[in-house]
């Protein structure tokens, strides 16, 4: 007699703590990946989820917009995009982040380039999450959000 799945052991019990993988796939622009690990731990502690396997790939703009077309069917620049694989029990996914983006934009928003890459990164992560911005209310709540845990890792006094 076959287990249902609800009645299925939880793997996600045995599964390591904060996997975590940063990958630079940019030839000119680099990031400070202890940063990225530090900014990553405060944003699952705060929302109290742990980290089963998360991947993030700094790249060019050229390389996520390419992303966006063959993955979203949309052909233009954004700045991050997330994929979530989770099965709702811990967080699983992918985080896609065009440094490009943040070095063009962070000065139109009043922020230095660390800064703007690290909101993408927790934007990214909130997405993962189940946050969503489609709606005013949706978008305060993550931009809030992002600021706090911009200023938990000292990225921010904003």
């Amino acid at each position: 007699m076959e287990t249902p799945p609800d009645q299925w052991p939880d793997l996600t019990a045995d599964a390591p703590e904060g996997e975590v993988s940063v990958t630079v796939a940019h030839q000119e622009l680099d990031f400070d990946l202890n940063l990225i690990e530090h900014l990553v731990s405060r944003v699952a502690e705060g929302e109290d989820q742990r980290i089963r396997q998360l991947e993030i790939t700094l790249m060019t703009a050229e390389q996520l917009r390419e992303l966006n077309r063959s993955w979203r069917e949309a052909d233009y620049d954004t700045d991050v995009l997330s994929f979530s694989l989770s099965d709702g029990k811990a967080l699983d996914g992918e985080i896609y982040v065009s440094l490009d983006f943040a070095r063009t934009h962070c000065h139109t928003y009043g922020a230095t380039y660390t800064e703007e890459v690290c909101r993408y990164i927790v934007h990214g992560m909130l997405h993962l999450l189940g946050y969503e911005d489609d709606t005013v209310r949706g978008a305060r709540t993550m931009r809030r959000k992002e600021d706090q845990y911009l200023r938990s890792a000292g990225v921010s006094g904003t």
